[in-house]
């Protein structure tokens, strides 16, 4: 009786300890860092019910509402692409700079942070560059105005930017996923690389489709209008696939 009375006794005790040990853990800090670097990088994605959204039908617009409107729904087209354009451009920001300060702090906690501290440096410094000089906002009220006190003149800028943003937006993304990818692996944290395809037909020239535009007394116009509306629609996919790939390694670690 004696002996099994005092079987149980040792066996709760190492459960004891070690609960302990993990609550007076130095690690504790470097985790609550993590946790925080996983909520701000779930944020950045979650935006996307907001800023990631379609407009209104193009030939509903073209051929119904911009007729009935007497073309006054143009101008809040005009608000609504930009803004979405925009509103991307923030999300995105936060989510490459979310997925850096987590990627940075994994490889810290790891003991390992010389293998991608350049590699951390270098992404970090491309999506700084992009989003001061190709992907920074465009404005829309300031776009507004500007685009009146110049008589339109600013209006073609605008559409300038319209026009290349998407192509700019996927090469960043593509790039930004082949150096993750290089930082992940070399830190154990996949095995297959995450990749990002870029859809060749956003690649357009704007000289030749403003001279297309002309030279088809406008005609051109509504089909680049249309590839400018629907471009975001046709590349949310991609971009969401690979948030949603990122997203499940990073809860998984």
């Amino acid at each position: 009786m004696s002996d099994t009375t005092a079987g149980p006794i040792p066996e709760a005790d190492p459960p004891a300890q070690n609960s302990t040990a993990t609550a007076s853990s130095p690690q504790a800090p470097a985790s609550a860092d993590m946790v925080q670097s996983v909520t701000n990088l779930d944020r950045a994605i979650k935006m996307r019910r907001d800023s990631d959204t379609q407009l209104m039908n193009y030939w509903l617009y073209f051929f119904l509402v911009s007729w009935v409107t007497f073309g006054i729904y143009g101008l809040v087209l005009f608000f609504k692409r930009t803004g979405r354009i925009d509103g991307f451009s923030a999300r995105k920001q936060l989510y490459y700079t979310s997925l850096l300060e987590w990627t940075e702090r994994y490889a810290r906690q790891q003991n390992n942070e010389d293998a991608v501290h350049h590699q951390i440096a270098d992404m970090r410094s491309e999506v700084e560059r992009a989003y001061k000089t190709d992907l920074r906002p465009i404005k829309a009220g300031i776009s507004f105005l500007l685009t009146i006190v110049t008589l339109g003149i600013y209006g073609l800028y605008v559409l300038y930017r319209w026009n290349r943003y998407w192509w700019d937006a996927q090469v960043l993304e593509q790039d930004f996923d082949d150096k993750l990818s290089q930082s992940w692996t070399a830190l154990g944290l996949m095995r297959y690389p995450v990749s990002f395809t870029i859809d060749q037909g956003k690649r357009r020239s704007y000289p030749l489709y403003l001279i297309l535009t002309i030279v088809t007394f406008g005609i051109w116009g509504i089909v680049w209008e249309y590839k400018i509306q629907t471009d975001p629609d046709n590349l949310y996919s991609s971009f969401h696939g690979v948030e949603d790939t990122v997203l499940q390694v990073v809860r998984a670690h």
